[in-house]
């Protein structure tokens, strides 16, 4: 059977290799290579991430398994805070189907940290590597420490540090953006025993900290510029996600038993040093599932079976205002079978999800099931042809801020806060060949549509300061459709792919959309073409085009937003055949753009378009020391 890996060769998802030639310090930075993940909002307080128009809140994104759960704030994005020196490697699925997890309503995004072995040689018992770097937009400045060691004959310990200080970056044309500067801190320990009679496990711990000054709410926060307008002064704010994650797998000869057992403990907090308010969302989970390699007659079966199951309790203590909480609970069971018969490969499977939350004083609870349906049939010549249609389903009140508690008001009884679900549907064909070109050169090619629909989604009805009267929570219903193409093209130490979107986001009238808080926002199409050569065993050149087209897909009530186009260029170099000592130089952003990302959000101020700019040059020198 076809094995999926979790970054494939079309640039789906990233590596620790990706992630080191573009030095990467936040999250935000890992999607830079792929059209169809988009981060938007500029400031960090305000970044979100789009997965082909999807927003992340409407994602199963899990960091080694533990999900991450919902916005603290209203006006802040959930980008989750990573430090990408602790990854191993991003998987990004948008395929449907039930083993993706709870709430994946557009597919879901998996964090995986690195493990002592894996930067081991297999002669080496102990090794460490010290870091340093510079950015020159935020006047940033980076170090970490990582270390780790062999415990016997299979175990493996690994203790990582590091911290980043910066400065509010410049955008294109040499502006300051206020509130946009901070401290982050990263600390990860890591034990993990590779497979050994068929068993491997992991633990870790892992605490990533952010602080800093940014605007609470209203116009300049996470929307419009806080260079023209804002409401309110700045305030010391304090991020910090706590994560202790347990994952067993088994995996013995028997092809019954592939057996994978994990179960996390989540802590995310905010708090708001001047105001002495605290936001807190604590999350157990876990899953158990196992896969059953199975032949019947001719054809070949991958049975995949098991359960998750989360509980999130937040709350929100103010000194001015209720203090309010929140429960949520999610249980289930899902079968995927992934079956191979000559040249068809077909999938298909069904979830089960029984929720139950308590949202102040209402309590919605009921249960969905979900079924999907994929199959791929290759043809001649290395074509194939795919199409899949997939369901998925979680409570009323997946997206919302805790802050929303104190908006339920009488009209939202709990039968009036329906299921929040989701349609999927996608179709192409895809090209695999070789010595096209060149001789042992390889050449990828896939074109997908695709549409995904969002039902019951929940939103704020109104405006105004905290606790206005008229303001009640209301639940919509969006459309992403559109096309995606990639292509991958190598030969000997040079590779090339390109990705490319064009998608639009439309309400159940069939107008445009725009771009909406922890739901859904497009923009003008969108060009990646990344480009990636070892020139000597001691250096490798990188270069990145990003090219996003006029977005005029917009409500009546929305600007028109201009196109633009970035060039980065990446080298890195071992001077010496050891490979202790790494020097790298980027340069994002090469000739200093000024620029808005489409899915930041806007306001408008006498017909004038006002956002978030995102910076402009950004020269990255880098230092790494391997012993």
């Amino acid at each position: 059977m076809r094995v999926e890996s979790s970054v494939d060769s079309l640039g789906r998802g990233s590596s620790r290799e990706e992630f080191q030639r573009r030095q990467s310090s936040r999250s935000g930075e890992l999607f830079r290579g792929d059209a169809s993940a988009t981060v938007g909002g500029g400031s960090r307080n305000a970044q979100r991430l789009y997965l082909r128009g999807v927003e992340s809140n409407n994602l199963n994104v899990t960091v080694d398994g533990a999900r991450q759960g919902r916005d603290l704030h209203q006006h802040r994005g959930g980008l989750t805070g990573l430090d990408p020196q602790l990854l191993d490697d991003v998987e990004v699925d948008t395929r449907p189907a039930a083993d993706q997890g709870p709430g994946a309503l557009g597919g879901s995004v998996r964090f995986r940290t690195v493990d002592a072995q894996q930067l081991l040689d297999p002669d080496e018992q102990t090794g460490a590597r010290l870091r340093a770097g510079y950015a020159t937009a935020d006047s940033s400045e980076q170090g970490s420490a990582t270390v780790f060691q062999r415990l016997g004959f299979d175990w493996g310990a690994l203790a990582h540090v590091s911290g980043a200080n910066r400065d509010d970056y410049e955008t294109g044309g040499g502006d300051n953006m206020p509130y946009s500067g901070g401290g982050d801190r990263s600390y990860l320990l890591q034990a993990s025993r590779m497979p050994v009679h068929g068993h491997e496990l992991r633990l870790g711990v892992q605490r990533h900290s952010f602080e800093g000054d940014t605007l609470s709410g209203g116009a300049g926060s996470d929307f419009g510029d806080p260079r023209v307008e804002h409401r309110g002064e700045p305030e010391k704010q304090e991020l910090r996600r706590d994560t202790w994650t347990v994952e067993h797998r088994y995996d013995p000869t028997d092809p019954n038993v592939d057996w994978q057992a994990r179960v996390y403990r989540n802590d995310n907090r905010l708090k708001r040093l001047d105001q002495g308010t605290e936001t807190r969302a604590l999350e157990h989970g876990g899953d158990l599932r196992n896969t059953f390699s199975l032949n019947a007659g001719p054809t070949r079966h991958q049975l995949t079976a098991g359960f998750d199951y989360y509980t999130e309790d937040g709350r929100l203590e103010q000194d001015d205002g209720p203090r309010l909480s929140y429960t949520d609970r999610n249980f289930g069971a899902f079968l995927q079978n992934r079956m191979e018969w000559e040249r068809l490969r077909l999938s298909s499977g069904l979830r089960f999800d029984d929720y139950t939350s308590a949202l102040g004083e209402r309590n919605p609870e009921g249960d969905a099931f979900s079924p999907n349906l994929s199959a791929e049939l290759d043809l001649a010549a290395g074509w194939a042809v795919f199409g899949g249609y997939g369901e998925a389903a979680r409570g009323p009140g997946g997206t919302m801020p805790i802050g929303w508690v104190q908006y339920i008001e009488e009209g939202n009884d709990d039968q009036s806060l329906k299921t929040e679900e989701s349609r999927r549907s996608e179709g192409g064909l895809r090209y695999q060949g070789r010595g096209l070109v060149a001789s042992r050169d390889r050449l990828n090619l896939e074109a997908t549509v695709f549409e995904t629909r969002i039902d019951n989604s929940l939103e704020r009805v109104g405006g105004g300061p905290p606790h206005q009267s008229g303001v009640r929570l209301g639940q919509r219903d969006v459309r992403i459709s559109g096309y995606e193409l990639r292509a991958a093209w190598g030969v000997n130490a040079y590779d090339t792919r390109l990705s490319f979107l064009s998608a639009e986001t439309e309400d159940d009238d069939g107008d445009p959309a725009g771009v909406s808080r922890r739901l859904a926002g497009s923009g003008g199409d969108r060009l990646v073409w990344d480009h990636r050569w070892a020139a000597h065993e001691t250096l490798t050149l990188g270069y990145t085009l990003t090219w996003v087209g006029d977005d005029t897909d917009v409500p009546d009530d929305e600007p028109e937003r201009d196109g633009y186009h970035l060039h980065d260029i990446q080298v890195q170099w071992q001077p010496w055949a050891d490979e202790q000592v790494t020097l790298g130089v980027v340069v994002n952003n090469l000739f200093d753009e000024q620029y808005a990302e489409h899915t930041s959000l806007v306001s408008e101020q006498d017909g004038e378009l006002i956002v978030r700019d995102e910076p402009g040059r950004d020269i990255r020198l880098e230092a790494a020391l391997r012993f």
